[in-house]
């Protein structure tokens, strides 16, 4: 998937990537969002979590690293957002039980700053890369 696209076309860009998702078996479905500051991880992140049925309203996690959403889906009945901005060391992992986490089956992970975290991700994620100009947006599997 390579995508340019406007704000407006961000719900048929999150569908996209939601239905290319292969729920793990074993685990939970990790999809990194990387990007500049402003490039849109977390606006795709929201219609993620619309698609999913989440009720609450999601605001990004940056000063608490992460929050947890239950769906109404049912392939990933808990969505988990978080944002590793700030996180300086892996083992800033630790108090989220990250390795505990990852095991969780029908858990989506979106990792916002996936780079900060790379050593600390499964090898099976699904990688995104969001580049802006402007108003325009394209979205890379990576």
């Amino acid at each position: 998937m390579e995508r340019t696209y406007q704000e407006s076309e961000i719900p048929e860009i999150a569908e996209e990537i939601l239905s290319s998702l292969i729920p793990s078996g074993h685990g939970a479905t990790v999809l990194a969002l990387q990007g500049d500051l402003g490039a849109g991880k977390t606006t795709i992140t929201k219609s993620l979590a619309t698609l999913l049925g989440v009720q609450e309203t999601v605001v990004s996690p940056t000063f608490v690293i992460a929050k947890y959403y239950q769906t109404s889906n049912a392939l990933f009945e808990t969505m988990v957002h978080v944002d590793a901005y700030r996180i300086e060391s892996l083992d800033e992992l630790g108090p989220l039980n990250w390795e505990r986490l990852l095991q969780q089956p029908k858990t989506l992970v979106i990792v916002e700053w996936p780079e900060k975290i790379e050593g600390a991700l499964p090898s099976n994620i699904q990688h995104f890369l969001i580049t802006h100009n402007g108003d325009q947006r394209t979205i890379k599997k990576l």
